[in-house]
């Protein structure tokens, strides 16, 4: 007798969302989780609420129950807000990790500035809103089987999910897949990196005081805390994917609109194991 097996639980982290933000991947971080949906998963996606982001027309509203707790990032301490909307017509619901500060309506762009460069406090935004993302989920009482970071703004979340919260009832359990693509700022966090960290009790041979990783170094942070590696897009550079290929890890090439959601599926079930029966 076949039994059928409970619904996949599956928690996205995304740099950016469309049509919600659309910066470099946001279509790429939307059609992943919506055909998951499709396919019977249970699914939870969240994203940061940039100031540039239109709430009014996209109908995001806060959700007070999820609300109110502080978060203390590198010893500065941050209301968290949580709001919520649905992506029509599929009503896939998306929450939206907020602060008055960090995401403030007064930046001119979401994780770079009106030059382009990167903000100088993307380290203590990337940690709140990671942060912010697994205090909600745990309010939310729902425990992934997966968890799945897109872009390098969520890449913290593997770090601190591997150390901080490696005893976590809620999210220990879970896979770690990262989605790289090749986009992104050549040193995106700035030298801020290892003290933020450092204040949460995380160090490692990569974040030493003083000096500024580059990108390729952030991505070797991340791939040595994931289980699993997504390489998003067309034509993944090169030294990226040789990267990859020397880390190990399971790792697919998925294209939006070209690659099966059925072939990302089968990609999950292989990191978890199937339990049909």
């Amino acid at each position: 007798m076949k039994i059928q097996a409970p619904k996949k639980k599956i928690l996205y982290i995304a740099q950016e969302i469309a049509p919600y933000h659309i910066e470099s991947f946001g279509e790429s971080s939307a059609v992943l989780p919506l055909g998951m949906m499709e396919k019977g998963a249970d699914i939870r996606v969240f994203m940061p609420n940039y100031g540039s982001i239109n709430e009014r027309r996209h109908q995001l509203h806060e959700v007070i129950r999820l609300s109110g707790i502080n978060q203390t990032v590198n010893d500065h301490v941050y209301p968290l807000i949580v709001k919520v909307a649905n992506l029509m017509p599929q009503r896939m619901q998306v929450y939206f990790i907020d602060s008055s500060e960090l995401f403030s309506a007064r930046r001119e762009g979401s994780v770079f500035d009106g030059n382009g460069e990167p903000y100088k406090d993307n380290a203590d935004r990337s940690v709140f809103f990671i942060r912010g993302v697994f205090e909600t989920v745990r309010k939310l009482r729902w425990i992934p089987d997966i968890i799945h970071c897109q872009g390098w703004f969520s890449g913290l979340a593997p770090l601190y999910l591997r150390t901080v919260l490696k005893d976590d009832p809620t999210l220990s359990g879970a896979k770690i897949v990262f989605s790289l693509y090749n986009s992104g700022a050549e040193v995106p966090f700035g030298e801020s990196l290892a003290g933020v960290l450092k204040y949460d009790g995380i160090t490692n041979p990569f974040l030493k005081d003083g000096v500024v990783p580059d990108r390729e170094t952030l991505y070797k942070l991340i791939i040595g805390h994931v289980d699993g590696i997504v390489l998003s897009g067309e034509e993944i550079k090169s030294d990226l994917v040789k990267l990859v290929d020397e880390s190990g890890k399971k790792n697919i090439e998925y294209i939006p609109n070209e690659t099966p959601i059925e072939v990302m599926k089968d990609f999950y079930d292989d990191l978890i194991g199937k339990t049909e029966k």
